[in-house]
């Protein structure tokens, strides 16, 4: 199988202050899956020139060490104590309460694919020799992340324009955005 070559930018790099926390939420959730595929693909990688096996890496290793840690931030930081203001007790409660806990479980796969991404920055003929561990820790993401993902798009992040207030969604919108700045004070999204 050739590795078809997949750009590490799955959006603009840039955002708008305007979009809503949800919106952002839901784009990070695209990224994810793009980041995913491309594991996947580097993962199934044979007969490829080692510069694509590197940029791959290197794109995987970029979006999983910066990006996904401020979306983890936002969930975490961000919506999870507004809805447990919101909500005392319930089903969605109880989703964003797995919703924080799964990230544990993420974290630790995650720190295992940054160190395979890295070596492969560094050495990309190495990829022969790591393509099964590679494979083995996607698939564990992958499976993870579907449950994840799933549950936030399926049970948490419906309710948020029900539970929570305007002002708590600007608040929240201005928090995210912040985590984001750069030193010059634009809005980045790390990929």
């Amino acid at each position: 199988m050739r590795f078809t070559r997949i750009s590490g930018n799955a959006t603009n790099s840039t955002m708008s202050e305007a979009q809503s926390p949800l919106a952002m939420l839901l784009g990070c959730h695209a990224r994810i899956r793009h980041f995913m595929q491309l594991s996947r693909s580097l993962a199934e990688a044979q007969d490829v020139p080692h510069l694509e096996i590197a940029d791959a890496a290197s794109a995987i290793f970029r979006y999983f060490s910066h990006a996904l840690p401020l979306h983890e931030a936002d969930e975490n930081e961000t919506l999870f104590p507004r809805l447990c203001a919101a909500l005392p007790h319930g089903l969605v409660r109880e989703a964003a309460e797995t919703m924080v806990e799964q990230h544990k479980a993420i974290d630790e796969l995650t720190e295992e694919l940054l160190s395979l991404c890295a070596s492969l920055k560094r050495d990309p003929e190495r990829l022969p020799l790591v393509a099964r561990r590679l494979e083995h820790v996607t698939f564990a993401l992958d499976k993870i992340f579907a449950a994840h993902l799933r549950l936030e798009e399926t049970v948490v992040f419906p309710f948020l324009d029900e539970l929570l207030s305007s002002a708590q969604m600007e608040e929240m919108l201005f928090e995210m955005n912040q985590r984001r700045r750069t030193p010059s004070g634009a809005i980045h999204l790390v990929q």
